[in-house]
């Protein structure tokens, strides 16, 4: 089987040969140091991983002080963490979001990081179309605390500003599976922490879940594999998302709480699972065996259908390259069948 049959394989509960990888982002400085490129499209061949994870492309305007900001007016800085942090947003006040233009969904280089991916790997390897599902547009159009309460004290604006933003992200896969036959998308919409959710869950019930429902059945139509994303503790909201069509739960986050194998016992049978080694844990700082063990007992609790063995968020940049390395060499010994 190829990497992308494995993949496929996996998020159809089926039997792959090995049990498939992949990861939303690799900082460069892992990937430097493991395989000499910081390029996302090159590492995944040199890594032998088997997908790439790719997003639309918005232009970035960059700033002395290493901050830019993007095409959505977005200012972010890069912080010294994994990924940068969000410094302002560009809707103030909510009541005046009609007046804020979305990227256009057509500009010539919406999609040249994804026709540089499917360039390269074809039908070999698979490509994974990230975009949203709601709330992390608002997050990072609004501000978090005032996509928070904004949430509560306008609930018009915020529902109409809502609207815009899954109609947006369903109109970006309505166009990359019609010029690229896309299979697979991811949402990367973080919604709890460790501790619970951020969102109280009837509120989320009222305010958010009709929308995620919308634009998860947007792709569904689309006949798009639906892979979600979210940090932390989200068992409040796995019937939801089961609802809604979602057909992959990344990750199943130990600093939640989460147990691979009572997952797979109360939900095996209608997702499948990516993720669950540590990237708090062992990744940064434990010995290659206890890396290495940790992949044994996540395969051995996960089972070898409806399983996609990755870190349990992102190979940031406080991940050691070597013990990555052993991941990736523990699964290749313990993941094939």
């Amino acid at each position: 089987m190829t990497p992308k049959d494995c993949l496929l394989s996996a998020l159809r509960h089926e039997v792959p040969d090995r049990i498939p990888t992949f990861e939303w982002f690799i900082d460069a400085t892992v990937s430097l140091a493991l395989c000499g490129s910081d390029d996302p499209v090159e590492v995944v061949e040199r890594l032998d991983l088997d997908a790439v994870n790719v997003r639309a492309d918005y232009a970035k305007t960059w700033k002395d002080d290493d901050s830019f900001a993007d095409e959505w007016g977005i200012e972010r800085k890069m912080t010294g963490d994994a990924l940068p942090a969000v410094m302002n947003s560009p809707i103030q006040t909510i009541a005046d979001h009609a007046d804020f233009a979305f990227p256009p969904l057509d500009a010539p280089h919406r999609f040249k990081t994804l026709e540089r991916a499917l360039e390269k790997y074809g039908d070999h390897r698979g490509v994974v179309l990230n975009l949203r599902d709601g709330f992390s547009d608002m997050r990072d159009l609004l501000g978090y605390e005032n996509a928070l309460v904004t949430m509560l004290t306008d609930k018009r604006h915020y529902t109409d500003l809502l609207k815009r933003v899954v109609e947006y992200n369903v109109a970006l896969a309505a166009l990359a599976v019609q010029r690229y036959g896309i299979q697979i998308v991811a949402t990367t919409d973080d919604v709890a922490t460790g501790r619970g959710p951020i969102i109280k869950p009837k509120v989320y019930a009222e305010m958010i879940f009709p929308h995620f429902k919308e634009v998860m059945q947007g792709y569904k139509s689309l006949g798009l594999i639906v892979i979600k994303h979210s940090d932390g503790d989200v068992r409040p909201f796995i019937d939801l998302w089961l609802e809604a069509g979602i057909d992959c739960l990344d990750p199943i986050d130990p600093g939640g709480g989460l147990d691979m194998a009572e997952m797979k016992v109360q939900y095996g049978n209608r997702l499948c699972f990516k993720g669950n080694i540590d990237c708090t844990g062992n990744l940064c700082d434990g010995t290659p065996e206890q890396v290495e063990e940790e992949v044994r007992v996540c395969i051995e609790k996960g089972g070898r259908s409806g399983l996609i063995v990755s870190s349990s968020n992102t190979i940031h940049r406080g991940v050691k390259p070597e013990n990555y390395r052993t991941m990736l060499q523990a699964l290749r010994r313990y993941g094939r069948r």
